[in-house]
């Protein structure tokens, strides 16, 4: 072998489970970090988070430390480690003299990046006991070091920040204001350099505290268009520059490298044997990663939407509400067409562990008045508008984004009684999509429906649309998914496409894409990877001998050129993506960056039978040229007058424009 790649790539996966069966972890990534982490002013890498929880648990079973470290850059590491963990217990004193040590040894080493890195972590503990001066100079210090590092800035920003959030506590909002500009013009550019979409979003969602912090900064000046500016940055951002400048790529010959992917995709659906399947995950991930560069890094900077601007996209009965988690306090910014006003709320700590408890009491098909009315107090009822408009238009934060609002209680009512619900990526994309759907031409193909597990079955248990893996055993037939496309064909108007079956594969949809569509309906499988959103598909009929892989995945749908007024996504859990707090990385967001208008899609696994029975009743109703958001609460108010508990008409949203019609 002649690099040390070669040798990794070889015997890698050996190599790692000889080291697990020597040497078990404290922390798996399986296993919940200390939950105070997250509520950490300078939030912890995924890595991080789960190294300081293991280490923390460490320490407890050996009731001391027992690392040793050979180096100085090792030591401070060790301290800075030891710091956080006491400064987590609630032991103040002893994290500060642990980071003062490691400040010490980086300074003797003349360790610029640990200078940096203890400094920013000394001056937050400060913060957090209310040492104001001292965390002043400590994070002074630590900006200043990092001008002996200038190719070495991520931690650039989040020092910034924090000094603005420090000079704001001590009084003076004008020097901070500065201080939060300087840290997000930083980001703004890091964002744009990264190499991949996946990137971008990662460093957007750990850095978002930076925006959240500079939001409540201008809320509490009263300065909510400023407000509204900082946060859209980050939220939406690439739904948004898919929005204004669109790129889509035109179908062309596999390159090899997409034909390698393709290869090693059909390879794992083809395999349940877990050595074979963790060496082909390894393959897939560095193929991704040579795949190509991310969009930002190329395109100009999206302007975000002007509070003026958004206002006069509003309709007279529709209310805006752009959540924003903190702690200890949220926020929810509330847009109308006649103003604008900030709500302040519970904790982001409380609102989403009622929203998680209340999504899991759903899904397992319960019923829960108590909890809904207490999420409601929480995310809506402080708002005066919501009373005074039937047109809820919602930009999710956090956990937020899986929350399904119509199954929120209002004394005693669903909100589905009463409004509307819409969910957009963003502030700045809700006025985009509203104003290329007022410009978009009749469409040359009123309906093109796609149903490819069509075979009947025996099975008498309720089937899910749902699949946990890309594997070849878990593609069952859905049966009523060939009624629901046809049906829906009757109810609009011709002339239709309709693929079933085994003509329903990725390669033919692809190119029947670029088609002028009022609708695009695909009944079929649906795939989420927490993991790795771009991995996310829908699963199409096989092809063996084609140029695809039957995935179309979250990566191929950005770079198709969608003509749709709406796409709707009859599948499970095409809703659901890593949760981050500048968006949710789901295939529903992929396909408004793609062109779609609106999307309707699902947040969590559906019955087969009962999902064909709402679609019908959907459809039925935009045939009367309804608006899409009402034709889609008629059908769920259907279900619910029947009796049935949310699980069986909540899982259901629309994103996008919502008020067009057919």
């Amino acid at each position: 072998m002649e690099t040390t790649f070669q040798y990794l790539r070889q015997f890698g996966p050996l190599l790692a489970e000889r080291i697990l069966e020597t040497y078990p972890p404290m922390q798996s990534t399986k296993d919940p970090v200390a939950p105070r982490i997250t509520t950490l002013l300078r939030k912890a890498l995924p890595a991080q988070a789960l190294a300081i929880t293991g280490t923390a648990k460490y320490l407890r079973r050996a009731k001391a430390a027992r690392i040793v470290a050979e180096c100085g850059a090792g030591k401070t590491q060790l301290y800075l480690s030891r710091g956080r963990i006491e400064a987590q217990l609630g032991n103040p004193n002893a994290a500060i003299s642990d980071m003062r040590t490691a400040l010490g040894l980086a300074d003797h080493m003349h360790n610029f990046r640990g200078l940096t890195d203890v400094g920013g972590a000394l001056a937050e503990t400060y913060f957090d006991n209310g040492r104001l001066r001292e965390a002043l100079d400590a994070v002074n210090a630590a900006i200043q070091a990092n001008t002996n590092i200038p190719n070495e800035l991520y931690l650039a920003p989040a020092n910034l920040a924090l000094k603005a959030k420090i000079l704001d506590k001590m009084g003076n909002p004008g020097a901070a204001d500065g201080f939060y500009r300087k840290s997000t013009t930083l980001l703004d550019a890091m964002i744009e350099r990264a190499s991949t979409v996946g990137m971008q979003r990662q460093m957007m969602a750990e850095m978002s505290d930076i925006y959240t912090a500079y939001f409540a900064s201008l809320c509490r000046q009263g300065r909510y268009g400023a407000a509204l500016e900082a946060m859209e940055k980050v939220r939406g951002r690439l739904e948004a520059e898919a929005l204004e400048h669109p790129s889509p790529q035109p179908l062309h010959t596999p390159t090899p490298r997409e034909q390698e992917l393709t290869r090693l995709n059909i390879a794992l659906i083809n395999t349940d044997d877990p050595k074979k399947r963790n060496a082909l995950m390894s393959e897939i991930y560095q193929t991704e990663i040579n795949l190509g560069p991310s969009r930002l890094a190329a395109a100009p900077v999206v302007h975000p939407v002007a509070l003026s601007e958004l206002e006069s996209a509003l309709s007279p009965d529709q209310l805006l509400i752009e959540y924003i988690l903190a702690n200890p306090t949220s926020y929810a910014l509330a847009v109308t067409k006649n103003g604008v006003h900030a709500c302040p709320l519970p904790s982001r700590t409380l609102i989403e562990g009622n929203a998680t408890k209340y999504r899991r009491e759903i899904h397992a098909k319960l019923s829960d008045p108590t909890l809904a009315q207490t999420l409601f107090n929480e995310t809506l009822a402080p708002i005066e508008d919501y009373r005074n408009k039937r047109d809820l238009v919602l930009v999710p934060d956090g956990e937020l984004h899986l929350l399904p609002f119509s199954a929120l209680v209002d004394r005693n009512e669903y909100v589905l009684s009463s409004h509307t619900v819409d969910v957009e990526p963003s502030s700045t994309a809700f006025a985009l999509l509203k104003k290329k759907s007022e410009e978009r031409e009749m469409a040359e193909m009123p309906y093109i429906g796609v149903a490819a597990w069509t075979e009947k079955t025996n099975i008498r248990n309720p089937i899910l649309r749902a699949i946990k893996g890309p594997e070849r055993d878990e593609f069952v037939p859905l049966p009523y998914s060939k009624a629901e496309v046809e049906t829906v064909a009757r109810d609009l108007p011709r002339p239709n496409i309709i693929l079933l079956g085994a003509s329903a594969t990725e390669t033919r949809f692809k190119q029947l894409s670029t088609e002028s569509a009022d609708v695009i309906h695909l009944a079929l499988h649906g795939y989420a990877d927490v993991d790795y959103p771009d991995r996310s598909a829908l699963i199409f009929a096989p092809e063996p001998n084609g140029p695809d892989d039957g995935l179309l995945q979250v990566r191929e749908i950005r770079e198709l050129h969608i003509r749709a007024k709406l796409v709707t996504l009859s599948a499970c859990d095409t809703g659901v993506g890593p949760v981050g707090e500048a968006d949710v990385a789901n295939i529903v967001n992929a396909f408004i960056e793609a062109g779609a208008d609106s999307v309707v899609s699902t947040l969590w696994d559906l019955e087969d039978e009962s999902t064909e029975y709402l679609m019908t009743l959907f459809y039925s109703r935009l045939a009367l040229h309804e608006r899409k958001v009402d034709a889609l609460r008629s059908a769920q108010l259907d279900l619910l007058h029947q009796g049935l508990p949310p699980y069986f008409w909540a899982g259901v949203q629309i994103v996008g424009d919502p008020s067009g019609t057919l």
